[in-house]
């Protein structure tokens, strides 16, 4: 991958996200330093201390930029199918996956233990939003249908849980060798059908048993 050698005057923080961005995806978070960024983008090794303090403040920077794209992402992938509750809220479920394969730097940052254990308020911030998006989007399902005698928190943890652990069983390159030639969009659709239906119309079936 050609490396930028320059930034535009003003633009060093972003330069320096992007560039990290790229390193992650290619060799992985432990492959990351500021002074590794600084060499890539050409300036001092000194320069990113303007934005960042430590790698931790950038890759916190870094995991927020990441839930911010994720968040339109998800929102987007429900838009596009339109109305119905049940199909948006499995929409929603299959481009948790898809975004994990396709924007993986930011996958692998925001889902990282080390990024969450030392997140700022404003990571904190972007996920407390993320997931409140996701639990509203599972109360209309539910009341659309889906599950209509479990509580929204459940049917958001379950369904949560089912999606990311998907993605990043398919994303993380541990053991994804087993998917090897399979078509990960339809294998994800496939998942996510067993969780959510793809329309309120096949919720019929979809209740507790009596205890």
């Amino acid at each position: 991958m050609e490396i930028p050698m320059t930034y535009h005057h003003g633009n060093l923080k972003q330069a320096l996200l992007d560039r990290a961005a790229e390193v992650i995806a290619d060799q992985g978070i432990e492959a990351l330093s500021l002074r590794g960024l600084a060499r890539d983008v050409g300036v001092s090794h000194a320069a990113p201390a303007r934005h960042f303090r430590d790698k931790k403040a950038l890759l916190s920077a870094l995991a927020t930029e990441g839930y911010l794209r994720f968040s339109a992402y998800v929102t987007q992938a429900a838009e596009e199918v339109g109305s119905d509750p049940v199909a948006r809220y499995n929409a929603m479920g299959r481009s948790v996956i898809r975004f994990a394969l396709t924007h993986r730097a930011y996958f692998t940052t925001f889902n990282h233990p080390d990024v969450t254990q030392a997140a700022d308020e404003e990571l904190r911030k972007s996920h407390k939003e993320y997931m409140e998006t996701v639990l509203l989007a599972a109360a209309e399902a539910r009341n659309a249908g889906w599950h209509p005698d479990v509580d929204p928190l459940v049917l958001m943890a379950f369904s949560s849980a089912a999606a990311t652990g998907t993605a990043n069983m398919l994303s993380n390159g541990r053991g994804s060798d087993i998917f090897q030639g399979r078509d990960m969009e339809e294998l994800a659709a496939q998942i996510i059908n067993l969780v959510v239906p793809p329309s309120s119309e096949l919720c019929a079936n979809q209740r507790p048993e009596s205890t």
